[in-house]
């Protein structure tokens, strides 16, 4: 498996690993235990107005849409039958639905709408607006939370206009004025998280392409002393050691001549794909620089390494990796020792590389410490 550039160096087998966080997983649950709560709250609150003798036909109405909805969601979200968006969307039109039917029912049509007391309604009319700006980007939600704003403030208009100092018309502009500074307030912190995020994406960018060969996408020079520096410490601290593979293209330069720099690099990019099929998980392969890769064995003794370089050689080889060319490598190896660092690593791996080429190439030469 190749090492992906922009990843933390990953244990190797034998070492725990933590599993991935699943959030849009831990997301679903949280709204099924919602939807649950949702309908036992209802379920409840409509029983005790029953037997307190409160209730009316709208009330009852407005209960019995609550009892019908959250089941239904609950089994769409279970089942998984609708987009995340769309049971977001729907969430937030139903409760803004359910708060403007109650205001229409309760300032224009008294004889049904007597019994909704406002004041509780209006307590729960924010938390729409903060619900608008989890289900999209810092504008859609700002244009979806304006959008309910203007919703209500259409339907309490030509009460406040004729009612102004009526106390449900005190409360519903105190209600508006109180709902724009919160959208704005949100709004201001939503584009905050926005630009962090941007920055954030910005910096993960960065850190990728500083890690990443650009023409092969593998892990780059960098890339690949961090990964020997961090299996040198491996070895220091554990005893596990590892071994290196040095690859060059055999007469690469003739190939650039013939074909031209494009057709190069085409065969480069051809290798590293052809290189990574022979690879075990917890290998790393990246290019060293040039026509020369590196391959990280961690763990693997020095005839084992060799055999896999061998291998690769015939498996390169074995077919044309451009323009119908066939293309051989040449491989130095070796394996790490207590006395090695880093530069008296690759330089062994280097001199097995020089042996591959003055024995004709298209083979493998392993290198140890006597």
């Amino acid at each position: 498996m190749l090492l992906t550039p922009d990843a933390p160096l990953q244990p190797h087998k034998g070492e725990h690993t933590p599993a991935p966080y699943d959030g849009r997983e831990r997301k679903r649950l949280v709204l099924l235990l919602i939807f649950v709560l949702s309908w036992l709250s209802t379920a409840v609150a409509w029983l005790l107005m029953e037997s307190r003798g409160i209730s009316s036909p709208t009330l009852r109405g407005v209960f019995g849409a609550n009892i019908v909805f959250h089941p239904v969601m609950f089994a769409l979200v279970y089942w998984r039958r609708l987009p995340e968006r769309v049971v977001d969307v729907s969430c937030l039109l139903f409760a803004a639905g359910i708060c403007a039917a109650c205001m229409v029912l309760r300032l224009y049509f008294p004889a049904y709408g007597a019994s909704i007391d406002l004041e509780p309604l209006y307590l729960w009319i924010p938390v729409i607006y903060v619900f608008a700006f989890t289900v999209a980007g810092h504008k859609s939600s700002l244009a979806i939370s304006l959008g309910i704003l203007a919703l209500f403030f259409v339907i309490s208009l030509p009460y406040l206009v004729h009612s102004p100092t009526e106390r449900l018309g005190n409360f519903t502009i105190q209600l508006h004025m109180v709902s724009a500074v919160l959208i704005a307030a949100l709004y201001f912190f939503s584009s905050y998280q926005h630009r962090l995020q941007l920055a954030q994406l910005t910096m993960d960018e960065l850190a990728t392409l500083s890690h990443t060969d650009e023409l092969t996408r593998l892990p780059n020079r960098r890339r690949i002393a961090q990964v020997v520096s961090y299996e040198l410490l491996r070895f220091a601290r554990h005893g596990r050691g590892f071994a290196l593979v040095m690859i060059d293209i055999d007469h690469f330069k003739d190939v650039n001549d013939q074909f031209g720099h494009r057709v190069g690099d085409q065969a480069l990019k051809a290798l590293a794909v052809r290189a990574g099929e022979t690879l075990r998980d917890g290998d790393t392969l990246g290019r060293w620089g040039g026509e020369e890769f590196v391959i990280v064995l961690p763990e693997a003794g020095l005839d084992e390494a060799l055999h896999k370089a061998q291998a690769l050689c015939a498996h390169v080889v074995a077919a044309p990796l451009i323009n119908d060319q066939l293309i051989s490598i040449s491989c130095g190896v070796t394996r790490v020792v207590s006395a090695d660092t880093a530069e008296s690593l690759f330089h062994r791996a280097d001199m097995a590389l020089y042996a591959a080429k003055q024995h004709g190439r298209n083979r493998a030469e392993s290198m140890a410490v006597a």
